[in-house]
């Protein structure tokens, strides 16, 4: 039961993150939605659980615009198409109905092909990376020294990304009051 209700809540943020990465240019197409409405009905059978204040990736997604940049935008939803790839994977190998299977694996190419189209990147590496920093002990003392000794060159690099970000920033600016005074 406990599964179906994390199903349904998994579907409903689902259904939401494709409505808003395809509101822009283009619409889920028609036989896209019918799969999406299929595994649906086959998945969700109770939505009380859609609607437990817990999103997925929702929470993520209304701070995307706001906090961060487009590059970085690309990135983290790339990142969440490698997610929802790795979801359908894990589902299509737990399923026993071969058209749940086939519905599954149609969902997952649109989804591999909108992250080819839109979101091209580094996704895997960078999260590679990630969970290689998230997995350091930050309780080991030899950890601890190791990073006290890196630190001066970790923070020189730091700031001249922070300094090549400003130095873009102020090019765009100088650019766009230049067009505005033409």
């Amino acid at each position: 039961m406990i599964a179906q209700h994390a199903m349904a809540l998994f579907w409903g943020v689902c259904l939401l993150t494709l409505g808003w990465m395809t509101y822009g240019e283009a619409s889920v197409s028609e036989n896209l939605d019918k799969s999406i409405d299929e595994l649906k009905m086959h998945y969700i059978k109770n939505d009380s659980e859609l609607h437990n204040a817990h999103p997925v990736f929702i929470r993520v997604l209304k701070d995307i615009k706001v906090n961060l940049e487009e590059p970085e935008q690309n990135l983290l939803m790339s990142i969440i198409m490698d997610t929802y790839s790795r979801i359908f994977t894990r589902m299509k190998n737990d399923s026993q109905d071969e058209a749940t299977k086939e519905r599954l694996a149609h969902v997952q190419e649109h989804l591999k092909k909108l992250q080819e189209n839109y979101f091209p990147g580094k996704s895997a590496e960078l999260k590679a990376y990630a969970e290689t920093l998230w997995a350091i002990k930050e309780d080991d003392p030899v950890v601890q020294f190791k990073a006290l000794f890196e630190l001066k060159r970790v923070y020189r690099e730091a700031t001249q990304l922070r300094n090549l970000k400003n130095k873009e920033r102020r090019r765009r600016q100088a650019k766009i009051t230049k067009k505005q005074k033409s």
